[in-house]
């Protein structure tokens, strides 16, 4: 009598393990990007609103958005796109780090654990706030420290563009912009290609010297980066050096000081030295060098 009800148990928990080893099948083809999970239904924010566009820059958008796009990749924050002219990358956000944990606030929990749902859903709040507020500094005041062309944070109804990008399946979508939360950069070389290409040390020491200037620039605006990795987060756009990875400025009035800008660089460049140290002694000398002029400033 026990038996087939013991197959029955058998073969829900082979389903249930055939189902989770399918989705996680699934999100390592895809990297986890689907249309749904660039997807929000989030209300406008008036904070979250960033300034208009000057003529030239809706040209030039306006020019990046009139291409095809294809899956590039992906980091803790949102999936990137190149463009088919290899100039612009589109970014659309993971939304699930944003959205209220659904199944918790369903779930009739005992007033014990009211505390512990809170702080859940303030933690989702929270790192939505602090993003979009560096996704907007990042536009308005490092534009030119960032690559960044246009920031789009809010649902809107004057775009009225469908952007074609195509997935790392290869599936085709076609995405109504104007529904989406995204940003558009201009595209930038990675650091350690950029190097390895100086064609003289003259060339090798602007490049050392752009770096170091990145940091301090951001840091006299009064931000911190709490995300600096050079090696990943960094490239070179016509020659000057930018930050790819713009989601992590914070408001810091101790980097406007001398000490708080020098101590950026010297905490921001120590895995760089090391890779230096590692790959490329020859240049060593010629980094010092660049690196004592920065601190001097």
């Amino acid at each position: 009598m026990k038996a087939p009800r013991f197959s029955l148990i058998a073969k829900g928990v082979l389903f249930a393990v055939c189902l989770i080893a399918t989705q996680r099948f699934c999100v390592k083809q895809t990297d986890g990007f689907s249309v749904l999970a660039v997807s929000s239904s989030r209300p406008y924010n008036k904070a979250f609103e960033a300034r208009s566009l000057e003529p030239e820059e809706e040209t030039e958008l306006a020019r990046a958005l009139d291409q095809h796009y294809t899956y590039f990749g992906c980091g803790g924050q949102a999936f990137a796109f190149f463009s088919a002219d290899g100039q612009y990358v589109v970014k659309f956000f993971k939304q699930r780090l944003f959205r209220p944990p659904h199944l918790l606030n369903a779930l009739p929990l005992p007033k014990l654990l009211f505390p512990y749902r809170e702080k859940r859903n303030f933690i989702r709040r929270d790192k939505l706030a602090r993003d979009f507020f560096s996704y907007k500094v990042a536009f308005e005041e490092l534009q030119e420290q960032t690559g960044m062309l246009y920031v789009h944070l809010n649902r809107s109804a004057g775009l009225n563009r469908t952007l074609s990008i195509t997935d790392k399946l290869g599936i085709d979508h076609k995405i109504p912009l104007d529904r989406f939360d995204f940003i558009v950069q201009r595209r930038a070389e990675s650091v350690y290609d950029y190097l390895n290409n100086c064609k003289d040390e003259r060339e090798l020491g602007e490049a050392f010297a752009s770096l170091f200037d990145l940091i301090r620039v951001r840091a006299l605006k009064g931000y911190r980066d709490r995300d600096p990795n050079i090696r990943t987060n960094c490239g070179f756009l016509e020659g000057l050096a930018v930050k790819i990875d713009v989601g992590r400025f914070v408001p810091s009035e101790i980097m406007q000081t001398k000490e708080g800008w020098q101590g950026e660089i010297k905490r921001i460049v120590l895995p760089f030295e090391e890779w230096i140290e590692e790959n490329h002694k020859e240049w060593n000398p010629l980094y010092q060098e660049k690196l004592e002029e920065a601190l001097a400033l």
